[in-house]
């Protein structure tokens, strides 16, 4: 079987998760100062970043790891009107026209179609429902006694993508050959997925992402991000 690969944020759509959240909060007037809440305490070690104190791969890591605290207490039906709500109002309008052709030419030719994102797993499944996609990879949100605890039981970003996405392939026994497959990602943290593939292709790159690409002669859509 070809697969083929796609990342969300900055691939898939030009949109970003945290933004289309921080839409649904503002919009419908709830839990704002936790997001507030939530946004400065992150962007806060931005600086440490910037002095060397924190790695890039690391700050973007807590940020995913973290995200789950803007749902904590909500049940899963009172999230997946959240999920609905960011699908249809911020996801599915942001979508690259180019990618999501080239998402569909792969459907058309009948190769096995994953999202693999940090995001949320429940809002890529309510995504991949609107994209004709059955199998999402993404961070999983903890329950605790029927509510979200505010964890994620692991956070899907760089090598653990590959973990993850590993442990969906045995789960559903889907048998991929991986030569003649295709990954597309915008960041050099998707790095790990590209290359599991034969058909890796950059789209809308970082400059690091650009840079590992031209290198490795590997098909690129769209322009570097600055």
């Amino acid at each position: 079987m070809i697969a083929a690969f796609f990342d969300l944020d900055g691939t898939l759509c030009t949109e970003h998760v945290w933004r289309a959240f921080s839409k649904y909060f503002t919009e419908h007037r709830r839990r704002r100062l936790l997001f507030n809440a939530f946004l400065a305490a992150h962007i806060s070690l931005w600086p440490l970043h910037r002095l060397g104190l924190l790695s890039r791969a690391r700050f973007f890591r807590l940020w995913i790891k973290n995200m789950p605290w803007l749902l904590v207490g909500l049940r899963p039906e009172e999230g997946q009107v959240i999920f609905r709500w960011v699908t249809e109002q911020a996801l599915i309008p942001a979508l690259r026209p180019d990618v999501a052709q080239v998402l569909r030419q792969h459907q058309a030719e009948g190769h096995q179609v994953v999202l693999v994102s940090g995001a949320f797993e429940e809002l890529l499944a309510c995504l991949g429902e609107r994209l004709g996609v059955q199998h999402v990879v993404g961070t999983r949100l903890e329950l605790n006694r029927g509510r979200y605890s505010g964890r994620a039981i692991k956070p899907c970003f760089g090598p653990d993508k590959v973990v993850l996405l590993t442990k969906l392939l045995d789960r559903t026994g889907l048998e991929v050959d991986f030569r003649q497959s295709f990954a597309y990602g915008d960041s050099i943290f998707d790095v790990p997925v590209l290359e599991l593939v034969g058909n890796p292709v950059a789209v809308y790159p970082d400059s690091q992402l650009w840079e590992y690409a031209m290198q490795r002669g590997w098909q690129i859509i769209g322009e570097q991000k600055s």
